[in-house]
Parts: structure tokens; sequence; C-alpha cells
């Protein structure tokens, strides 16, 4: 058998060796004299600003020798300032850069994300090349939140509830709705963008009416507030009759109060003269007695939840 040169085998170990360490250093040189150049950023969809939850595709192009390169894509302030990072991720040999795409979220934390002149830092890290880019610069913002209204009440027909108020709200109020039902179903729009709603707003109500507010944050999706109820008490009504009549010149007169809504006890004025405390149904004495053919009018009803009727 044919015995191999062992000085021949040891001299082709050795040029590949010195070949290998020769583009080693080639590539250094190349890498350092141009490093990794992250251009072209893309963002899609292409925006001025992004809510909580949105996904975007980043597309950059790398250009330079890289080996071992890491790609990190944070979001970052006005600054440069890294706020958080969105993406992490190792590649083995970059020969030359390319194109690149990667999908990221905005995430719900941390806080100090949101807000303006925000944009996408991209660093790409090598053992022979480096290199950062920045995309155009967006407005963050967190979801909307619609808030708690406050509060419930119980009013009498005819009048205006308190000032109605939101809190714990996230954005600005677009406007307020009110409609007759929970589900807001043929809401009617209120043309306020405070968040308070006034008892002037408001004016006054004849029958139970739900309230909410409608919240924008940015250009996230309108959120809706808790609604609240203002539930209205009917006026009080009723009929006045004398329990006995006729009657004798300079005896007592008996009326009686049948109500037909409210609650009682009533408190009624006749002819000028206030009684207090008149259940419905009830005979009550009229002073002074009569001494001649009276007419008894009944000009105004008070109940016991404080409602009041005038001139029934």
């Amino acid at each position: 058998m044919k015995q191999l040169n062992p000085g021949l085998h040891h001299r082709g170990k050795r040029s590949f060796l010195c070949v290998a360490v020769c583009l080693f250093f080639l590539l250094l040189g190349t890498a350092t004299k141009s490093g990794a150049q992250v251009t072209n950023i893309v963002l899609s969809p292409s925006a001025t600003s992004y809510c909580q939850g949105d996904s975007i595709t980043i597309t950059f192009t790398v250009s330079g020798l890289s080996v071992v390169p890491t790609t990190t894509i944070d979001i970052a302030n006005a600054s440069n300032n890294t706020l958080t990072t969105l993406y992490s991720g190792v590649g083995l040999l970059n020969l030359g850069g390319g194109q690149f795409s990667v999908k990221v979220g905005i995430p719900a934390t941390p806080a100090g994300i949101f807000g303006s002149n925000r944009h996408f830092k991209i660093s790409y890290t090598g053992i022979l090349g480096s290199g950062t880019g920045n995309s155009s610069s967006f407005t963050l913002y967190a979801t909307s939140v619609g808030g708690t209204v406050a509060s419930a009440q119980t009013i009498c027909s005819g009048t205006s509830p308190a000032n109605l108020t939101l809190t714990g709200n996230t954005g600005t109020v677009v406007k307020w709705q009110k409609a007759n039902n929970a589900a807001f179903t043929g809401a009617t729009d209120i043309a306020i963008t405070a968040t308070t709603l006034t008892s002037a707003n408001i004016g006054t109500l004849t029958t139970n009416t739900y309230f909410r507010a409608v919240v924008q944050n940015g250009s996230c999706t309108v959120a809706n507030s808790s609604s609240v109820l203002i539930t209205i008490r009917p006026n009080p009504a009723g009929t006045l009759s004398a329990v006995a009549t006729p009657v004798c010149r300079g005896t007592q007169v008996q009326l009686r109060f049948t109500s037909s809504a409210g609650t009682g006890p009533f408190s009624l004025i006749i002819s000028g003269t206030t009684y207090n405390a008149i259940p419905s149904g009830t005979p009550f004495n009229v002073t002074p007695n009569i001494t001649a053919t009276t007419t008894f009018n009944l000009t105004k009803i008070t109940d016991a939840n404080g409602c009041i009727l005038q001139n029934p």
C-alpha cells in the first residue's frame, strides 16, 4: 500500500489554516470598517399613532457582515432611551445583510411606553459588526377605558337630576348618551364632552332614563362607561269630595281625598288652607265651619316623596 507523504499532509493542514485565518481577518477588517447598517425601516400598517394590542410588521434592511447576530426591537422615546423590548432573536451568520420582517404587538405594560414621540429602535449586534436604526415617530395610546358614572337617582317626574360625574376613564369623553333601556338601543346622543353632565345639560325627565359616557383614547376603539338609571316617581294625583252633603250652617265639614298616584300621606292646599298628613280615602275636618254654601278648590298636592302636582 502506498503511504502518503507526511510532510505534504501537514503542509496541507497549515495551508488550510492560513487561508481560514486570513479570511477571518479580511472579514474582520471589512466589518470593522463598515459595521452593520440598519436602513429602509417600513412599518405596516403605516400610521402616526398605534394602540395597545395593535400588531405591527416591521420590515428593515441590514447591510454589512455579522457573525452570530442578535436583532433587538425596542420601543424608545425621543431621547432614544429604551422603554421596553418587544423582540430579541439570534442568527448564525449574515453575509452582507438582507431584508428582514418582524411582527410585534403593543403591550399593556409598562405604562411608560404610552405617549408621543415614540419610535421602534432596531439594534443589530454581532461579533463582527453592529448597527442600529430608528423608525419614524408615532404616538402610543393605551386602550380606551369607559370608567364609571355616578350616581343613580330617584326623582319626581318633571324635575332634573343632580349632576352625573365620570371617573376612572382612560381617554376623553366623545359624547354622552341617554336611552330608555339598559342596552341603549335607539340611544340619543348628548353633545357634551366634559366628564360632568350637569343637571342643566340633562333637563327635566318624565320617564326612567339611563345615561352613560362614550370615551376614546387617541385613535383607539371607543369604550362605553358604566350606565346609571334615573328612576322617575309619578307626581301625585287625586280627587277631593265631601263626606256628607248637605250640612247645616255652622257645623263641621269633612272632606275626603282619594289619590290615584303618588305616595301618601299627602299635604293638600285647599282654598288657601294647608292640610298636612292626609291619608288617601280618610275623612278629615275642614276649618273653619262653614256658614254658607262653599266650594272647596284643591290647588296643590304634595306626596310623602316631595313630588308635587299644581292645580290638579
